[in-house]
């Protein structure tokens, strides 16, 4: 039997415990999740950082991406009302989602992700707009182009026209000047009752105009009318046996002294025109005219002697 070595009155030393396996298992285990759960909460706290920079940096991207479209729209130009209208309504439309957007939580990412789809519908659209109005400004080019084209055109042929006016005007007139009959030769002659020639005024009873129509194969053929003007001295004053005595110049009515009649067939013909002296006749220088279908063709003129009796009285 063991013999015991303890004095009287000393504490026997007590035994340790040991911990139950199960439990130290248990707070190991406890200890892990534990950290797990910071990791996990840290990672997570990480990532919704992460996600949320993302989101507020695709809010600024959405922002400055529809403040670029609606730029773009400020800088097309169209005459189409119907395209300004439309214009108009889109950059309604953006400003509005501009507002949505600063508004918008960076958390929310469904709502960011919508908006992203719609700024992209936004561009599509705006690119559409793009391509239409750039295909309707070349259109009005080419349209501006054409019309150029077509005025200068127009100009050209009014020009051409105005030209060939001018000209046919210039050709008619020219014509219409070679229709004239020219009056050559003309000789004014103061001849007595028997038909000879005197200078002084108490001689004479007629005066005789002779002059040759000149040949013009383009003047009309067919009956005229030569008429003489004779202008008595002093004052010029024309000399007439009857105020009826009247034919058309330049739109007016002029006096006539006498005329006749005569047939024109494009030969040259001479013919003699007579005015009978009414009355006295004063000494000067007279001037003849000759006048046939509205135009002077000729003048001479003569001059008149006073009277042996005439003189003496003087």
């Amino acid at each position: 039997m063991a013999e015991n070595t303890n004095q009287p009155g000393e504490q026997q030393p007590r035994a340790k415990k040991r911990l139950p396996a199960g439990f130290i298992v248990i707070v190991a285990l406890l200890i892990g999740l534990l950290g797990f759960m910071s990791w996990l909460y840290i990672d997570q706290k990480q990532t919704t950082q992460h996600i949320t920079r993302e989101l507020s940096a695709e809010k600024d991207s959405l922002q400055t991406e529809l403040q670029d479209i609606k730029v773009g729209y400020d800088s097309l130009e169209t005459d189409n009302d119907t395209l300004n209208e439309k214009l108009d309504q889109e950059k309604e439309r953006i400003d509005d989602l501009l507002t949505e957007i600063k508004r918008v939580k960076a958390t929310n990412y469904t709502r960011i992700k919508e908006l992203k789809d719609e700024v992209q519908t936004l561009r599509k659209i705006a690119q559409s707009y793009v391509r239409q109005i750039d295909s309707l400004n070349q259109a009005n080019k080419k349209l501006v182009a054409e019309n150029r084209r077509v005025k200068q055109e127009m100009q050209q042929v009014r020009q051409s026209k105005e030209q060939l006016e001018q000209e046919k005007d210039s050709l008619n007139e020219t014509v219409n000047r070679a229709k004239v009959l020219r009056a050559e030769n003309i000789n004014a002659t103061p001849i007595n009752d028997r038909g000879k020639e005197k200078y002084k005024v108490d001689k004479i009873n007629k005066i005789k105009v002779c002059f040759t129509i000149d040949e013009n194969v383009v003047a009309e053929k067919g009956d005229r009318y030569a008429y003489i003007r004779i202008a008595a001295p002093p004052e010029g004053f024309i000399l007439t046996n009857s105020e009826q005595n009247l034919f058309e110049f330049n739109g007016k009515k002029l006096v006539y002294s006498a005329r006749r009649p005569f047939e024109f067939e494009g030969e040259a013909r001479n013919l003699c025109v007579y005015f009978d002296v009414n009355g006295k006749l004063d000494p000067g220088k007279y001037d003849v005219y000759v006048f046939t279908e509205g135009y002077e063709i000729g003048q001479t003129g003569f001059e008149l002697e006073e009277s042996f009796w005439d003189k003496l009285t003087n």
